[in-house]
C-alpha cells in the first residue's frame, strides 16, 4: 500500500516536472530531515541558543537551505518546462529518453547503455551533490558567524550538528534514488536483454550492508541527539516529542523501502528460477542495484546460459557442467550468509525493545523467549522472530505501578521482526512520555491503558491487515495488588495460586491490533493479585506442538488447557515450564513467556481491631438500627481515632456520611479512599454521584468514565455520564450516552429525560 501510493506520487512529479526532479523531489525531504537535526543539535548544545539571540545565524542557515532546496531542484531538471531539463548532460539526456517512454524502443542499444549507466550511477552522482551543496550551507554558516561577530568556539557544535545533518542528507539521497530508479533500470535491462545486446550493468555505491548500515547509524545518531537534547533542555516537551515523531516517521519509511527492495528482489529471483525450471530462459533483470544481488545474478546469468547449452546438448554435457553448478549452489550459499548478516543486524535492533526494566520491589517480572528462527553469522548463534516483551516501572497520580506487554506479530523471521520493530518503538515511546508529561504521568490506571491500546491499534490499522499482533497489555498497582489488563487475542493468561492454576481470562476480550473494522466501546479488565500470586503469559507457540501419538503419527495439540497443566506440574517457573513443553512435543512456533510474581512484602497497614473497635462497631449499628445516624457517625469516627488504617472503617463512616446527606464530608473521605482501594468498584461508583450532589462535576465525571471503562454496559452509568457532559455543557457527547444508554436499556428514565431537554434545546 505505501509502495503504491509512494510511485504515484512519484509519476505525478514526473508527468509535471521531470524524471530527475521527480527523485530530488522525495531526496531533499532528507536534506531538511537532516537540517531539523542539526538545529536540534545547535538548540541544545549551545549557550543561550534561541531565535531572538541567534536570529541572523538561524536566518541564514534557513535562507542557505532554501537555496541549496532550489539549486539542487534546477540541478536535476526542477525548470524543465522551460526548456531547462538540468544542468550536466548525463542529466539531460535521462530526462530527455524517459520523460517520453514510447520513444526507448527506437533508442539504438549503444544508447540505451549509456542512458542505463546514467541511472545506475545517479544514486551516486546525487549522493555527491548533496555533499557539496551542504558543505555550501556550512560555509554560508561559517560566514555568519566572521560577519555578525559570534563567538567562534560555537562554530564546533555547528559543524558537529551539520555532520550529522550531511550524514542524514547523503544519506537519504543515495537511498531514495536506488529505489525510484530501479523499475526503470529493470525496464532498460529487459530491452537490451530481449536484444541480445551483452551489458555489465555495474552496481551502486552502496550495498546491502552499507543501506543497512546507514539505517542502523540514522537510528543511533537519532537517539544520541536526542540524548543530549533530553540531558540539556529536559523540560522541552513539544520539541522532543516533534523530533521522536519525525524520526520514527523518517526511520519507518527508509526500513520500509530497504526491505521492500530485498523482497522485490528475492520474488524477482524466484520468478526467474520458476521461469528457468519451466523451460524458459530465466533472464534476472534485477532492480536492485546493490553488488552483492548483482554479483548472485551474473552468477546466474552464466548458470542460465550453461543450463540452456546443456538443454540443447544434455546427454553430453550433463557430467561436465555438473562441477560448474555446484560452484553456483555455492553462491547461493554465499547469498544465503548474506541474509543471515541482514537478520543477526535485525536482531541487534530489536534487543533494546524488549526488555525488562524492573526492580523487582514489589512485582517481580521475569522473560523466556525462544523465536523459531535460529541462525549462524560469523560463529554467533543468534534468533529471530515476531514475540516480545516489555517491562517498565512508571508512577501514575503518585502511585508506582509495573507495566508489561507481551506480544506475538504476525508472520515469521523478517516479517514477524519488522512488526516486534514497530510495537517495541511504539511502546517505549509511550513509556518515554509516561515518564515526562505531567499530563499523561496524571492519568489513573485504566485510562492509561486505554490510550495505549488506542495508540498502538490505530498505528497497526495503517498496514491495511497485512501486520497483525496479538498481545496482553497490563499495569499492576503494587500497593493495592489491582491488574489492570486488555487482552487482545492473545493466549489466556494463566494465575497460578496456592499451588493450583487456572485461566485469568474467560473470553475472547479484543481482535489482534490492526485488525480492521474494530468497533465498539474499550473496556479494561480488572483482577486483585493475592501476595505469592504468580501469572504466567504466554504467545501461541506453547500451544503449538506437534505431539507424537503411540502409533508414531505427527499431530498439532488442540489441548488448550495443556499449558495451564503444565504451568501447574512447573511451579510456575519459566525454565522448567519450558522443559517440560518440550517434553510433550516439538515446539513449532515462536515462543514467549512472561512471569510476574506478585510480593508486596509485610504490610504495616494492616492492624486487627480490638475489642473496643469491635464493641464500638456495634454500638454503630445499634444507634443505625434507631435510625440515629449522627450518634453513629461519631461512634465510627471514634473507631477510627484507635483503628486508623481499618479501611472497612472508613468505607461504613464513608456511607454513613452520605445517608445523612453530608456529603462534602463524604467527598472528603472518598477522594482518599478510591486512592488507597481502586479495586473497590462499587465505591468509586458512589463516589461519582456523591461529588456531583456537591456540583463538582468535572471529578463526578472522572470516576464514573473509570467505571465505564471496567464495565461499559451498565445503563445507568451511561445515563449518568450523559447527565455530566449535559451539565457541562457538552451537548453532543451526553447525547451519545444517552443514546448508548437507551440502546441497553429501553425503559431507561434518566436517559430518555435527557433526550428530551436536548430535542427541546435545539
Amino acid at each position: 500500500m505505501i509502495q503504491k501510493y509512494f510511485y504515484h506520487l512519484f509519476e505525478t512529479i514526473h508527468r509535471k516536472v521531470s524524471y530527475t526532479f521527480s527523485i530530488v523531489a522525495f531526496s531533499l525531504t532528507g536534506g531538511w530531515f537532516g537540517a531539523v537535526y542539526a538545529y536540534f543539535f545547535g538548540q541544545a548544545t549551545i549557550p543561550m541558543f534561541s531565535v531572538q539571540t541567534h536570529y541572523p545565524i538561524i536566518l541564514s542557515f534557513f535562507l542557505a537551505t532554501i537555496l541549496v532546496t532550489i539549486l539542487h531542484g534546477i540541478q536535476y531538471g526542477l525548470l524543465a518546462r522551460l526548456g531547462f531539463s538540468g544542468i550536466e548532460i548525463h542529466i539531460r539526456r535521462i530526462n530527455k529518453a524517459l520523460n517520453h517512454n514510447s520513444s526507448l524502443r527506437r533508442l539504438d542499444s549503444e544508447e540505451l547503455d549509456l542512458i542505463l549507466s546514467d541511472l545506475i550511477k545517479l544514486p551516486t552522482h546525487n549522493m555527491i551533490t548533496a555533499l557539496g551543496y551542504g558543505c555550501f550551507v556550512f560555509l554560508v554558516n561559517v560566514a555568519s558567524y566572521l560577519i555578525f561577530n559570534y563567538d567562534l568556539k560555537e562554530l564546533w557544535y555547528i559543524f558537529l550538528g551539520w555532520s550529522a545533518a550531511i550524514f542524514v542528507y547523503c544519506g537519504f539521497s543515495y537511498i531514495i534514488t536506488d529505489y525510484i530508479t530501479g523499475p526503470k533500470r529493470v525496464m532498460l535491462k529487459k530491452v537490451l536483454l530481449s536484444r541480445s545486446y551483452s551489458s555489465n550493468f555495474p552496481s551502486g555505491f552502496l550495498g546491502l550492508k552499507g543501506k543497512f548500515g546507514f539505517l542502523l547509524s540514522l537510528v543511533l545518531l537519532s537517539l544520541s541527539i536526542l540524548a543530549v537534547y533530553v540531558g540539556l533542555r529536559p523540560n522541552s516537551y513539544l520539541e522532543i516529542v516533534f523530533f521522536i515523531g519525525l524520526t520514527f516517521f523518517a526511520a519507518t519509511i527508509l526500513i520500509i523501502l530497504y526491505f521492500q527492495s530485498i523482497s522485490t528482489t528475492l520474488e524477482q529471483i524466484g520468478k526467474s528460477a520458476n521461469d528457468l525450471a519451466a523451460g524458459g530462459p530465466g533472464k534476472l533483470p534485477l532492480v536492485s542495484n546493490d553488488k552483492e544481488f548483482l554479483g548472485f545474478a551474473r552468477d546466474f546469468a552464466k548458470a542460465t546460459g550453461e543450463i540452456g547449452r546443456i538443454r540443447e546438448h544434455l546427454q553430453s554435457l550433463v557430467e561436465e557442467k555438473t562441477s560448474e553448478l555446484r560452484e553456483t549452489l555455492r553462491t547461493v550459499e554465499e547469498l544465503k550468509k548474506q541474509q543471515d548478516g541482514d537478520y543477526f543486524l535485525t536482531s541487534l535492533l530489536i534487543k533494546p525493545l524488549g526488555i525488562n526494566r524492573t526492580t523487582g520491589r514489589k512485582a517481580k517480572v521475569d522473560f523466556l523467549i525462544k523465536q523459531k528462527k535460529n541462525f549462524v553469522f560469523k560463529g554467533k548463534e543468534s534468533e529471530i522472530g515476531g514475540d516480545i516483551c516489555i517491562a517498565q516501572e512508571i508512577i501514575l497520580r503518585g502511585k508506582e505501578y509495573t507495566v508489561f506487554l507481551n506480544a506475538d506479530a504476525m508472520g515469521k523471521s523478517l516479517q514477524g521482526a519488522g512488526g516486534v520493530l514497530v510495537l517495541g518503538a511504539a511502546f517505549h515511546s509511550i513509556l518515554q512520555r509516561t515518564l515526562t508529561n505531567e499530563n499523561t504521568y496524571s492519568l489513573y490506571a485504566e485510562k492509561w491503558i486505554k490510550n495505549a491500546f488506542t495508540e498502538l491499534h490505530k498505528l497497526f490499522q495503517g498496514f491495511d491487515g497485512s501486520m497483525l499482533v496479538s498481545m496482553v497489555l497490563g499495569v499492576l498497582d503494587e500497593q493495592a495488588g489491582i491488574l489492570y489488563y486488555i487482552n487482545a487475542e492473545h493466549p489466556w493468561s494463566v494465575l497460578y495460586r496456592d499451588g493450583k492454576a487456572s485461566f485469568l481470562e474467560e473470553s475472547l476480550q479484543y481482535r489482534k491490533l490492526g485488525t480492521p473494522g474494530m468497533e465498539g466501546s474499550l473496556s479494561v479488565k480488572i483482577f486483585r493479585l493475592q501476595p505469592a500470586d504468580v501469572l504466567v503469559i504466554g504467545s501461541d507457540g506453547r500451544d503449538d506442538l506437534e505431539i507424537s501419538t503411540k502409533s508414531g503419527e505427527k499431530t498439532m495439540n488442540e489441548d488448550e488447557s495443556l499449558f495451564m497443566k503444565i504451568v501447574e506440574s512447573s511451579d510456575g517457573n519459566l525454565q522448567k515450564i519450558l522443559s517440560n513443553l518440550e517434553e510433550k512435543g516439538r515446539i513449532t512456533d515462536d515462543l514467549s513467556l512472561l512471569r510476574i510474581e506478585y510480593d508486596p512484602g509485610k504490610s504495616s497497614n494492616k492492624t486487627k481491631a480490638g475489642k473496643e473497635v469491635q464493641n464500638l462497631s456495634k454500638k454503630a449499628k445499634e444507634f443505625l438500627k434507631n435510625k440515629n445516624i449522627p450518634e453513629a457517625i461519631l461512634t465510627i469516627e471514634e473507631a477510627l481515632n484507635i483503628s486508623p488504617e481499618n479501611q472497612i472503617l472508613k468505607r461504613d463512616l464513608i456511607r454513613l456520611h452520605y445517608k445523612n446527606g453530608n456529603h462534602q464530608d463524604a467527598c472528603l473521605l472518598m477522594d482518599t479512599y478510591v486512592e488507597e482501594n481502586p479495586g473497590d468498584t462499587d465505591m468509586i461508583y458512589t463516589a461519582s454521584f456523591c461529588f456531583k450532589k456537591i456540583g463538582n462535576f468535572n471529578r463526578s465525571l472522572e470516576l464514573a468514565e473509570r467505571i465505564q471503562l471496567r464495565n461499559p454496559g451498565i445503563p445507568a452509568n451511561l445515563a449518568h455520564i450523559a447527565d455530566l457532559n449535559l451539565k457541562l455543557g457538552r451537548s453532543e457527547k451526553a447525547a451519545n450516552f444517552a443514546k448508548l444508554s437507551l440502546e441497553l436499556d429501553p425503559e431507561n428514565e434518566k436517559a430518555s429525560e435527557i433526550l428530551k431537554k436536548l430535542n427541546g434545546k435545539s
